[in-house]
């Protein structure tokens, strides 16, 4: 997805709430994991990093850049298209951060 597009979204979202992380590329201290509790495994894929990050702002600065690109596959803004997966992302992002659960419990896997 474009560079700008994210940095539009991503970095507002950041200094709002303080935390920021994307799911498919993000590093963390073995031990601030430990003292979050690891990973929800109940969330399937919707607010899994969302939720990481909450939690991980508890223990200390979650660090947030887009320098950091990593290529990954656009085959579900493809199929769901960019204005119906950027809703369903952002409702996820903040019912993450309002109600501390993600909005959509189930996903389709979209693998083509």
């Amino acid at each position: 997805m474009n560079n700008v597009y994210w940095t539009c979204l991503a970095y507002p979202t950041y200094f709002f709430t303080g935390y920021m992380m994307v799911g498919g590329n993000f590093a963390v201290k073995r031990e601030a994991l430990l003292k979050i509790g690891g990973f929800d495994e109940s969330i399937d894929f919707y607010g899994e990093d969302t939720d990481i990050a909450r939690r991980l702002s508890y223990v200390g600065k979650v660090k947030f850049t887009l320098f950091l690109p990593m290529p990954t596959s656009a085959r579900r803004l493809k199929k769901e298209g960019l204005l119906t997966a950027t809703f369903i992302y952002a409702a996820n992002f903040f019912s993450e951060v309002l109600r501390k659960k993600p909005f959509t419990r189930e996903y389709k896997d979209i693998r083509e």
